[in-house]
């Protein structure tokens, strides 16, 4: 674990390490879930789904209604937090989010990333030796291969840190840790004043989707959790539904087909 750490990271770690990966680990200490807040840790029949619900673009009655309801407790704000240190250390101030700044996440050649023409997955994470290895799908758009690569750039993050707890396969049914991952994607590409900001000039989610350079559906769920439109919109403007499926192999072994 890497040193000099300011004391919210050092809080934020603690909690990924203390966790089991499947479950929330501020469960019994949260006091937004104490005060009557919606947990989806209290929901189990959305519990299979929370490693799709920020990131995919299959959006059903059941993803409006978390949208609806989720507020973020202590981990998620210190996520936010963990945004806005690295869009600040690489010095971005205005969307687009340049891929670039995932260097500023590890030392310059510690990260290498692989465009690779996948079938039945956005991307791939791969420790090997003392370096990482990032795939990316090449048949996905530039947009969908963003949100993957931020999500696998979290995961470097949490291993640095921490000793975090991550599925080798992921897929609909994600973990907690897999929530984190999606939700630092969203606020470090979507960072809410931004948002807010565009929206009040733009008030057009394509145009929103290409400002930002995500995909179509990536921006509707943030608009919705925002409330800035209604989440029931999003049932009747989603995009073509895809699977977001990632690999997670932090062993050192060869890379395999997949």
């Amino acid at each position: 674990m890497r040193e000099n750490n300011v004391s919210w990271e050092n809080e934020l770690w603690h909690y990924i390490s203390a966790g089991d990966g499947d479950n929330c680990p501020m469960y019994d200490h949260c006091d937004l879930r104490r005060g009557g807040y919606w947990c989806i840790a209290d929901h189990r029949e959305y519990i299979g789904d929370m490693g799709y619900i920020i990131n995919s673009d299959l959006i059903d009655a059941h993803r409006c209604e978390v949208i609806r309801v989720l507020r973020p407790g202590r981990i998620f704000i210190l996520i936010e937090m963990l945004a806005q240190k690295y869009l600040e250390m690489g010095k971005v101030s205005s969307p687009p989010v340049p891929e670039s700044i995932i260097k500023s996440m590890g030392q310059p050649d510690d990260v290498e990333v692989r465009l690779v023409p996948l079938t039945a997955y956005h991307g791939a994470l791969w420790h090997l030796d003392d370096s990482w290895v990032i795939q990316l799908n090449s048949n996905d758009t530039h947009a969908v291969r963003k949100l993957t690569l931020f999500h696998e750039a979290f995961h470097i993050l949490a291993h640095c840190y921490s000793t975090p707890v991550f599925r080798k396969i992921s897929s609909r049914k994600g973990s907690f840790n897999e929530l984190l991952a999606e939700y630092f994607t969203y606020r470090v590409l979507m960072p809410e004043k931004w948002v807010r900001d565009k929206w009040a000039q733009v008030q057009d989610p394509d145009i929103m989707a290409e400002i930002f350079e995500v995909p179509r559906s990536a921006m509707l769920t943030m608009l919705g959790s925002l409330r800035l439109i209604n989440p029931i919109e999003l049932l009747a403007a989603a995009d073509q539904p895809i699977m977001n499926q990632t690999i997670h192999n932090y062993e050192k072994v060869q890379l395999v087909n997949v």
